[in-house]
């Protein structure tokens, strides 16, 4: 019965719906990627902020939060395409397709 209705499906729904049906999918998974992006920039900016806290109060800075925090930033940048510049340290590839909007 699966079979079945899977053939069905094909022959019936897909010549007329597959063309949207791809692009409809293609933008679900789009936002995803940028939400879960935007996610990791934001948690990334946030302990990069606590780090250089820590810095300018004089306490020992936490090695795993900054590693932590530049890996946010780089799936971050990765999922939306952004491309971030710190310190002379570029992170993300400008030739991504993402959905961001460029440097920042």
């Amino acid at each position: 019965m699966i079979i079945f209705g899977i053939a069905i499906f094909i022959l019936i729904f897909f010549p007329f719906y597959g063309f949207t049906l791809r692009f409809h999918l293609g933008y679900i998974t789009n936002k995803i990627f940028d939400t879960i992006g935007r996610f990791s920039l934001i948690g990334g900016v946030f302990l990069i902020t606590l780090c250089i806290i820590s810095l300018i109060l004089g306490k020992k800075i936490r090695v795993g939060w900054f590693i932590v925090a530049i890996v946010l930033l780089w799936v971050g940048c990765w999922c939306t395409g952004i491309v971030l510049d710190i310190w002379g340290f570029t992170i993300g590839n400008p030739q991504n397709t993402g959905g961001g909007s460029g440097y920042y």
